[in-house]
């Protein structure tokens, strides 16, 4: 199992920010008790090959995050921070976010969408998170991953859905997290060929951090980074993120990142609350879906 000890991350002290929030019409918590969904892949690789034509892969759109009901209410924040390490890969000479961030297609209801993923750290050496409203409870299957997508080009392959675990309920933006299993490549795990990143679960909100993930309308990878502050209901939120548009969603909140190092990720982009950049945040509710999922 994946040694998990006591975060010890070096973060500078910086000042907090106090900011009046207005969240963008429709945004807020639905103030349910989160509860635990998963979901199965029920094709086979070669249906997912049939399913996956050019037309289909050109043709997909981002999907915007839902419009949610209810007022924010404060989210406990979790209990004691716990740190996964991420992993080298054994294909590539050098490994960073760049190689491990990727693009995620999925279909609902007849239509093919986009969002970001990361492959993360997990004893299946097949894990990648993402965000919740890609698709999940609402429909989302054949689910299929590129990492390193780039100018609509898979450099490491595409990498086909196992299964799939989330939370409803809870709220909206800090629940917004998914993780999924992904089956082998060719006998290859996803690790083996670009590594996996590390994880911090509980790390608090008042960090540096960097923001990546591929916006529908470069399909490059883009990233910017600031202070972050937590939001009315525990989700992250970082000011001046600019071209994170539609396609990001799903990508990585990072702390303690050097240069293309991944880091640790400690939540999934959302999109905007106000002006601010939002993402989840990883606490006792993502570490146990995380869990689940690192063993399926």
């Amino acid at each position: 199992m994946v040694n998990r000890h006591v975060l010890a991350l070096v973060v500078a002290a910086l000042t907090s920010l106090t900011v009046a929030l207005t969240p963008t019409a429709g945004f807020a918590a639905d103030g349910a008790a989160p509860t635990v969904q998963i979901a199965y892949n029920t094709a086979s690789t070669a249906e997912l090959d049939a399913f996956w034509t050019p037309e289909r892969i050109r043709e997909a759109i981002p999907l915007d995050p839902p419009a949610l009901t209810g007022s924010p209410a404060p989210t406990p924040s979790g209990g004691d921070p716990i740190v996964v390490p991420g992993s080298e890969p054994t294909d590539l000479a050098t490994t960073g976010i760049a190689e491990t961030e990727g693009r995620l297609f999925f279909e609902r209801d007849g239509g093919t969408y986009v969002c970001s993923a990361t492959v993360i750290a997990g004893d299946n050496k097949s894990t990648i998170a993402t965000a919740r409203h890609c698709g999940f409870g609402s429909g989302g299957t054949n689910y299929r991953f590129a990492p390193a997508f780039t100018n609509n080009t898979a450099p490491h392959g595409w990498w086909d859905w196992r299964v799939a675990g989330w939370v409803n309920g809870g709220d909206g933006i800090a629940h917004d997290f998914a993780f999924i299993a992904l089956n082998t490549q060719n006998g290859r795990y996803v690790t083996d060929v670009v590594g996996s990143g590390g994880l911090a679960f509980n790390a608090g909100h008042d960090n540096y951090m960097r923001i990546v993930g591929i916006p529908a309308a470069t399909n490059n990878f883009h990233s910017c980074e600031g202070q972050s502050y937590s939001g009315p209901s525990n989700q992250y939120l970082m000011n001046n993120c600019d071209g994170m548009s539609g396609g990001a969603s799903g990508g990585a909140w990072l702390i303690n990142w050097n240069g293309n190092d991944g880091g640790y990720q400690v939540g999934t982009y959302f999109g905007s609350y106000g002006d601010a950049a939002a993402g989840s945040y990883f606490g006792d509710d993502a570490h146990g879906v995380w869990n689940d999922a690192q063993h399926w």
